[in-house]
């Protein structure tokens, strides 16, 4: 049975990737085709040149700098060049490829366990074909994000808590939001200890609530000791311990009460493809709880409340890029009949690709 779930999920995975390859041909290949705005802004610039000492003065790039982008993926992307001596876009194009079918496998494990059982053929055709992929492959940081995420959420349910800890420290190494998922899910961790204790007396309950105190203790301080590292670097670098905070006003990023953003998109007439993704991330978050995808319904949700309130700016991707979003529109799929639920595939498949030429072609309607 492993054998024949691996052998499936690595064909559809390198079919949609051919497709792909195939699709990046006039556009200068696959690694230069796929590595836009962040990629070349951000990480490329990373990898070639480390963190910005201070804000850039070019005009493309004026007044901002590198560092809101966290470590673990350029670094990882740095130290995979000089291994192998390929291209740092090449290198992210072959990181994220070799990452995703674990990342798919883990998924499938994880929603299995917790909603099973699951049919694993239908569940990696609409893994991998569904549209939010497309930055799973691309030379960005949410397949890393999504896969320590989600090994967290493995590794939790399965009480090893120094792997759930390890993988919360590189989860808060990769990208700022990290740290709400960490605390989301120690906080979850907790309650469900101490709902599981509710045939003992009070005295009782509370003493079987010791062990999975410390455990959610470990899972914080090790979530905190990944976001402190970095900044540690950012004070000695530049002086300023939260600078990849500070640094998000250069994109006019600034907390305002929700719904400010979506009311300034729509009276300016800009950004209104993400204003619709916005509505999408809601309903979606909206059904998780009503299919009791608790847990991943709230780390959406948190998330999406702090994206949401300083801007909508790639909120498609920061929300729709989680791999929790993913279960939630599963589950939601398989209410439907066996004939919609295909041509719902066919259809995500479709859009997959008319998204992958818009990003080949540097089209803004991704950003």
């Amino acid at each position: 049975m492993k054998i024949r779930l691996w052998v499936f999920l690595l064909f559809v995975h390198v079919a949609v990737l051919g497709c792909m390859a195939w699709l990046a041909r006039s556009y200068g290949g696959m690694a230069v085709a796929s590595c836009r705005w962040d990629c070349v802004d951000a990480y490329m610039r990373i990898v070639a040149h480390g963190y910005d000492p201070v804000p850039s003065l070019a005009p493309w790039w004026l007044g901002q700098a590198n560092w809101a982008f966290f470590p673990a993926f350029p670094l990882a992307l740095l130290a995979l060049r000089d291994l192998t001596g390929l291209s740092a876009p090449d290198v992210g194009i072959a990181l994220n490829a070799v990452l995703l079918p674990v990342l798919a496998w883990l998924c499938y494990l994880y929603q299995n366990r917790k909603w099973g059982p699951v049919n694993y053929r239908l569940y990696f055709l609409f893994f991998f074909t569904f549209p939010a992929t497309l930055w799973f492959r691309i030379q960005y940081t949410e397949c890393m994000f999504g896969l320590f995420l989600v090994g967290m959420a493995w590794a939790i349910l399965n009480n090893r808590f120094y792997m759930a800890s390890l993988c919360a420290l590189l989860l808060c190494l990769t990208r700022p939001t990290g740290i709400l998922c960490v605390l989301t899910c120690a906080v979850f961790y907790l309650f469900i200890s101490w709902q599981r204790l509710s045939d003992r007396g009070t005295r009782a309950r509370l003493r079987g609530l010791v062990a999975p105190a410390m455990n959610a203790t470990l899972l914080v301080m090790a979530g905190g000791c990944g976001i402190s590292l970095f900044m540690i670097y950012l004070y000695h670098l530049t002086g300023d311990s939260l600078a990849f905070s500070h640094i998000q006003i250069a994109w006019h990023r600034a907390f305002h009460i929700p719904g400010y953003w979506i009311w300034y998109s729509l009276e300016h007439r800009k950004h209104v493809n993400l204003v619709v993704a916005t509505a999408l991330d809601m309903i979606v978050i909206y059904e998780g709880f009503k299919k009791k995808f608790y847990l991943e319904a709230t780390v959406l949700l948190t998330t999406f409340m702090v994206a949401f309130s300083s801007s909508i700016l790639s909120i498609h991707r920061i929300i729709m890029a989680n791999p929790f979003f993913f279960m939630i529109v599963y589950a939601c799929m398989m209410d439907m009949r066996p004939m919609a639920r295909n041509a719902l595939i066919a259809f995500f498949a479709v859009v997959l690709l008319g998204m992958t030429i818009l990003w080949f072609r540097d089209s803004n309607l991704l950003f």
